[in-house]
């Protein structure tokens, strides 16, 4: 099936948890119906915005698993953005790392075998970290930004903006209180993807 891309096309709705938000169509991942930019709240400050990049996890923001942290992420990042004056959500709708959807359901099946998050996408054959963050950063560009306030814990995303002109200020955004499913993939997030958790999260 051929998707129509209408790109760049803006539309504005009310959300019962986040109040008024703006979605912008955009494409910056293989996707074949493309991706959002999400601006939450009124005064956003364009000169430097505070910015979260949150990749689509059905398991987590669908079926409500408790294998990962992805669906409470994203609240706390809605939440962030609210609270400080609001921001930009870029919502990349692109499972499992940059791997895909049915990639997931394989890896996801390996890791209740035992196995983290890192080792059973290398078993699949595909990267642990498969995503490209250049299309973000020349969206931004575009917009005249190039300096931002980012929600992360994760290099590589810093790296992929800052290597294509943006200025990136980190800001941590960690669950505190996880189960042992969560603890166990910050663990394998901090020693083996380089995520800036400290061990009070999962020791």
């Amino acid at each position: 099936m051929n998707y129509l891309n209408f790109i760049g096309e803006t539309t504005t709705f009310n959300s019962e948890k986040w109040g008024k938000l703006t979605v912008e169509s955009q494409s910056f991942t293989p996707a074949s119906d493309g991706d959002l930019v999400v601006f939450i709240g009124d005064n956003i400050n364009f000169k430097n915005p505070i910015v979260r990049i949150h990749s689509e996890c059905v398991f987590a923001e669908v079926f409500s698993s408790d294998f990962c942290d992805c669906s409470k992420q994203l609240d706390l990042a809605m939440d962030y953005l609210l609270k400080n004056g609001g921001g930009i959500l870029f919502y990349l709708r692109f499972d499992g790392r940059g791997a895909g959807l049915s990639a997931k359901v394989k890896a996801t099946q390996l890791e209740m075998l035992g196995f983290d998050t890192y080792e059973s996408r290398e078993m699949i054959g595909v990267k642990p970290e498969g995503r490209s963050f250049e299309n973000i950063a020349k969206y931004l560009i575009s917009k005249n930004i190039k300096n931002i306030r980012m929600l992360t814990n994760n290099p590589n995303k810093i790296e992929g903006l800052e290597k294509h002109g943006i200025n990136v200020v980190p800001i941590s955004l960690i669950l505190e209180n996880c189960n042992e499913n969560i603890k166990m993939l910050y663990k394998t997030k901090a020693e083996k993807f380089n995520h800036n958790i400290s061990k009070k999260y999962y020791d």
